[in-house]
């Protein structure tokens, strides 16, 4: 893989220009202008123009881009394409589920357990979703109400009122008694709850209150990376995310706090909505009041482990590692692949005959060992169809390639013999040297990890599943 730089250097060849790239021959720092984009089949590779050698793209963590430079980003979410498709879909869930609550408590509890599940389901995948860099972040699948919907609601419910456990004990404690439905109406309508004088005029209640808000960030945090309550409601746990979080965690603890503010600002107005003579309007809009800022909220913390992943113990240090001049290209780049391919010296393909006496060569000197010969053959019949060459020749002339240092063709090998016969016991050994060939020499981490998973999904209880199981981050 290549080194991880802190910023990027200068190029070797134009010292105003950034270096994007690193030579493996002659070790010089390459900008786009120095660089020449190749393609071996569907593969791009990148090549030195001063000496023709291999050139890896320099890597840097993210965190180069502050978390503060980001954040508008995350906060606006709500207010995307996505975000807005987002919001749409859980807020008429959401107000289906509430319209469906009736006045008996037994008969209200299941609406209202599914309506929590829906929305802390939605709240922890659009954390994930951001933890990953998703634009569109994946909607939560549903298809177990176990797992999908009842285990994330409980695991929210209890975080959220874990934090504030000191404060509510000390509210109970204030409030008069109420009757079963007085106690749902509480719990529904919190701005109502908390704008009690008795609430208002305790000053402990109020310092438990504030004491629960810089937790609740942190807990939330735990709870997204390791799905478990009992680590989010250890504080514990909490301080040791603020410190490895380091200045940001003052920022991300101040952005909640104002966001607090905000989303109790937008619970009065949905109160005030609600009264609107109006069928169904209101309640949409009081629900996508009320959602605003839990999205915002959701996507600043899915930032959080987006820039500081790492280090809080959420993903392997190496997933954090992006190419140090973004999506820039090489100056120099190889024709499109629909650009029409003229034929070599008489444009006229090699005869059939031709065709077999070059097979039956390439076999003989894959069966003689003869490793120059055996990629050189390969590299001239690379226009033939794959199947007319063995998958345990493609799987030869990949191992050969990629000890050679060929890693283009290595890559073109290895993606014959798995796709000519994958229900051959050469398809698994293939992908998983092409994934090694992929992340490890060619420093294409995300393509290797997709390898690594379809490995795991086309080809589970073998050798190649275990070795890939081993190399992926365990789910967050």
């Amino acid at each position: 893989m290549a080194p991880s730089l802190p910023a990027p250097p200068s190029c070797a060849g134009h010292p105003d220009a950034a270096a994007g790239w690193r030579c493996v021959h002659c070790d010089a720092l390459l900008c786009p202008a120095c660089v020449e984009a190749r393609r071996m089949g569907t593969v791009e590779y990148a090549v030195c123009s001063r000496c023709g050698g291999t050139a890896d793209v320099l890597l840097r963590h993210r965190s180069h881009r502050s978390l503060a430079a980001r954040l508008p980003g995350a906060l606006r979410f709500p207010f995307t394409g996505p975000g807005l498709q987002t919001l749409v879909a859980v807020v008429i869930v959401l107000t289906v589920l509430r319209m469906a609550v009736a006045g008996i408590v037994i008969i209200a509890v299941l609406p209202l357990t599914l309506a929590l599940g829906v929305f802390w389901a939605s709240f922890f995948a659009l954390v994930r979703g951001a933890a990953r860099g998703e634009v569109e972040p994946e909607a939560p699948g549903f298809s177990d109400i176990v797992r999908d919907n009842l285990a994330p609601g409980l695991t929210g419910l209890c975080v959220s009122v874990g934090v504030f456990a000191p404060a509510l004990v000390r509210a109970w404690g204030l409030l008069e008694s109420a009757s079963a439905a007085g106690v749902l109406t509480r719990v529904s309508h919190p701005v109502v709850t908390l704008s009690a004088p008795v609430l208002w005029t305790d000053p402990l209640f109020w310092g438990l209150t504030v004491l629960g808000l810089l937790w609740l960030p942190w807990a939330l945090l735990v709870a997204a990376m390791s799905r478990s309550v009992l680590a989010a409601l250890n504080p514990l746990r909490a301080l040791a995310c603020i410190r490895a979080v380091g200045r940001d965690a003052r920022l991300v603890t101040g952005v909640f706090l104002l966001l607090t503010l905000l989303h109790g600002a937008l619970h009065g107005v949905a109160e005030a909505v609600l009264g609107l003579p109006i069928v169904l309007v209101p309640r949409l809009l009081a629900e996508a009041l009320t959602c605003l800022v839990p999205f915002a909220a959701a996507n600043v913390l899915g930032l959080v482990l987006y820039v500081h992943g790492d280090v809080l113990g959420y993903l392997p240090a190496r997933d954090f590692l992006e190419p140090a001049l973004g999506d820039t290209s090489p100056l120099h780049a190889p024709p499109a692949l629909n650009a029409p391919v003229r034929a070599e010296a008489t444009g006229v393909e090699p005869p059939e005959a031709a065709q077999a006496a070059q097979e039956a060569e390439l076999a003989a000197a894959v069966e003689a060992r003869d490793v120059a010969k055996a990629l050189a053959l390969y590299g001239a019949l690379h226009v033939l169809p794959r199947l007319k060459v063995s998958p345990a020749h493609h799987l030869f002339i990949g191992q050969a390639a990629a000890v050679e240092g060929d890693f283009p063709l290595s890559v073109k090998a290895l993606e014959a013999a798995a796709d000519s016969a994958p229900d051959a016991p050469t398809a698994p050994r293939a992908l998983v040297l092409l994934a090694r060939v992929q992340g490890e020499k060619m420093g294409n981490t995300v393509r290797a990890e997709e390898i690594y998973r379809y490995i795991l999904h086309r080809y589970p209880d073998t050798e190649a599943a275990r070795f890939a199981h081993a190399r992926l981050a365990p789910a967050a």
